[in-house]
């Protein structure tokens, strides 16, 4: 693993005050903030193949997929 030197600005992991907690990786801070991530994204997934499944109107599947594709490729062009 590479050292975060390499690609963090020093003083990415202090934090001005204590309101903010401190990130330490694999923390089970983090560990539970990735926990809910993660279950944000399938609830999303879950969601969007319901409505696929569910709108019997097909051009509006198709529209709503495309559309998402769209956000999709934008999203990694931008990157």
């Amino acid at each position: 693993m590479r050292p975060t030197k390499d690609y963090m600005v020093d003083g990415w992991d202090r934090s001005p005050h204590l309101a903010v907690h401190p990130y330490k990786r694999g923390s089970l801070h983090n560990k539970i903030g990735m926990t809910i991530m993660w279950s944000f994204y399938g609830i999303v997934i879950a969601q969007v193949i319901h409505v696929v499944t569910i709108i019997p109107f097909f051009p509006i599947t198709f529209l709503m997929l495309l559309f998402g594709g769209y956000i999709l490729f934008q999203g990694w062009i931008a990157r």
